[in-house]
């Protein structure tokens, strides 16, 4: 059976473990990749890199993954592609992920190699869940917000839109992090993290307020 085209936008680390997943998989084949500084006759693991804008203007009814890791970066992607006519973003989810059966995925989340999604969990559209990373039980990731590689979350957790766990921070059962928040790799958060707040140490505290345009990649 042929697989279907698929482009992935971004020429990164983040876009490569993307490809990698789709090749290994049976759906799609990644016909080639989009960056913003594409130059002629440009290729990225052995596949086409194609400008974006020369890529926006040929609108096209083919699927595309924003393999952008950082969330800015990628919330603006999205937003070009669908005032350009892109409207197809398929989940990515790994074979080796494990993923409860009634766990909700939404478009263009990106769950890599051994990831781990127990029952009544909710992940948001374009939300990352990096190598390794375990969620728990009744969960929800809300759109855009991201899990580093080895990231644990406790049962019961809300994680809100465009927040950040770095590499391997955990989150009590129960606990919440607000949109925009930022918990430092290696944290243990053991009580709620406000909106646009940054948290680290174990156990996690308050360092600071994020910036609304602070990137964390």
């Amino acid at each position: 059976m042929s697989r279907a085209p698929v482009h992935i936008v971004g020429c990164g680390g983040h876009a490569k473990v993307i490809a990698a997943m789709i090749e290994g998989g049976t759906r799609y084949e990644v016909a080639s990749f989009v960056d913003r500084d594409a130059r002629a006759e440009a290729t990225f693991l052995d596949r086409p890199v194609i400008g974006e804008n020369a890529f926006l203007a040929a609108g096209s009814g083919e699927a595309v993954v924003v393999g952008l890791g950082e969330w800015l970066r990628r919330k603006d992607a999205v937003a070009r592609l669908r005032a350009a006519g892109w409207t197809d973003f398929p989940a990515v989810i790994d074979p080796s992920a494990v993923v409860a059966a009634d766990v909700q995925v939404g478009e263009g989340a990106v769950l890599m190699p051994g990831t781990v999604v127990n029952p009544g969990t909710e992940i948001g559209a374009f939300c990352v869940l990096n190598t390794g990373a375990v969620l728990d039980h009744d969960c929800s990731m809300a759109d855009g917000s991201a899990l580093a590689p080895g990231v644990t979350v406790g049962g019961g957790c809300r994680i809100g839109a465009g927040a950040y766990l770095g590499i391997g921070a955990s989150l009590a059962h129960g606990c919440s992090v607000g949109n925009g928040a930022v918990l430092g790799g290696g944290g243990f958060l053991m009580q709620d993290a406000g909106p646009g707040e940054f948290w680290a140490g174990v156990p996690a505290t308050f360092v600071r307020k994020r910036a609304a345009d602070e990137t964390v990649l």
